[in-house]
Order: C-alpha cells, then structure tokens, then sequence
C-alpha cells in the first residue's frame, strides 16, 4: 500500500471521531500529513493548517470497516493509543492502521516501528497510571456517594472506572479528573462519563469529616518517627498521588 507523506498539516476537533474522519481523508487520497493538530494545539503551529471537519455518520462506517478488517488486538491498540498522552499519537496512529490493513500479526510485534514504539511506551505509562491509581485513589461520602478527585496526567479515567465498577457493584460512586475536566458516575455497574464538566458542588458532610479527622489521628498514632524513611515512601507513592489523599492532607 502506497501512502506519499506530505508536508502538509491537518487541524480537526480532538474526537475519536474526528480522527475516524482523519484517517477516512488519508486513506482515499493515499496521503498522510506531516502534522496533525487539534483545536486545543492549533496555536502552537507556526504553519497553516487544512481543517478536517467531524463527520459522524462517515466516521461510524470507518469504525465499523476498521471492526471487521483488523485484528481485534491492533483495532484495541489504535483505540487505546487515541487515548493516551503522546505528542503527535494522531501521525503515529496513521501508521498504526496502515501496518495493521497489511499485516495480521500484532502491532506489538513491529517495535522496530518508531510509531508503534512510541506508542507502546506511552500505552504502558497510561496503564501504569491507571494501575497505581487503584489503589492510591480515596473516596468520601457524599451523602449516599462516594466522591474522588483526580489529576491523572493521562486519560486514566475510562481504564479505572471498570475497576471500581467491579469492585463496588452497588454503590454510586463519582469520580472528577480535574486534568481533563472529565466526570465520571458508577451506579450499580454502570458507567457514564460527563465531559467538559466542571467539579460537582457539594454540601459539607461533617460526618465524613471526622471520619477523616479519625483517620489522619490513626495514621499519627501508629508511626514510629524513627522508622520513617522519606526516600522509601517516595519509590511506592510519588508526590503527585498525594495531593487528593486524606493521609496526607
């Protein structure tokens, strides 16, 4: 499959339908841009840009081509590299399916890519994240909920609420990625994300409050000031875990 790269850069909304729509333009005119940028991005190029407009009812027919001819690891890993936090995974994604329309093998397999490495390395710090997340993360009531604000430095959040949906069949939880402004609510099972969404508001809880106050008391209590080893707590919870955690707040 013959692809001519260009000098060009393409601009489009940020959607992983926008980037269905992306990836429909590339194909049909065999061309791949240099750059791919978003609206949120756009600034930061010095070079004008061909805007490529969301089309959704074109773009649900890529996915549904793309379902049915890769294999179902490579459609995952495209679909899980959209999401992580890698500088120009739009152009290394392009890459990606155009490996995967050729090949049946995994894209694992083509590390020696630069585009599917990057991707991988970026995959596995988002995975990573998403790991340690489960367990540094903290809830409190809020009246019948339990609420929790985190400030993943990739889009953690659709990876870990599945975890706690498991973990928690029959509680309401939500969950706020201040970093991504995007919320999350687990009701029975059941998962929906709300984005661009401000932090919810809530009334002040004074019994999970002193919960809390109970808490950080039992934590004083039971440290032994000569033990203590900074370096050590640092290598099993780095600082940015820290800042929504009651035990050091």
């Amino acid at each position: 499959m013959h692809i001519e790269e260009t000098t060009e850069t393409w601009e489009y909304d940020g959607s992983f339908y926008g980037f269905l729509t992306i990836i429909y333009h590339a194909f049909k005119k065999r061309v791949f841009p240099e750059i791919i940028v978003t609206s949120d991005n756009a600034i930061e190029n010095l070079f004008a840009s061909h805007w490529i407009a969301t089309d959704e009812v074109l773009a649900q027919r890529i996915q549904a081509r793309l379902t049915e001819r890769l294999r179902k690891e490579n459609w995952q890993f495209i679909i899980d590299g959209f999401y992580c936090s890698l500088r120009d995974k739009e152009r290394c994604l392009l890459d990606a399916v155009k490996i995967s329309l050729t090949t049946d093998s995994l894209l694992t397999n083509h590390l020696g890519h630069p585009s599917i490495l990057a991707l991988k390395n970026a995959l596995n710090a988002l995975f990573s994240e998403v790991h340690a997340l489960t367990g540094f993360i903290r809830f409190e009531y809020v009246g019948d909920s339990l609420y929790s604000t985190i400030a993943p430095k990739h889009f953690s959040l659709p990876y870990l609420c599945p975890h706690f949906a498991k973990r928690y069949p029959k509680e309401t939880l939500i969950i706020y990625d201040e970093t991504h402004r995007l919320l999350g609510i687990i009701e029975n099972g059941q998962i929906k994300f709300i984005e661009n969404s401000a932090p919810p508001t809530f009334d002040s809880n004074e019994t999970e409050q002193g919960i809390q106050e109970n808490w950080r008391f039992f934590l004083k209590a039971v440290t032994i000031e000569e033990r203590k080893n900074e370096r050590a707590q640092l290598s099993h919870l780095p600082k940015r875990y820290r800042g929504h955690m009651v035990d050091f707040q």
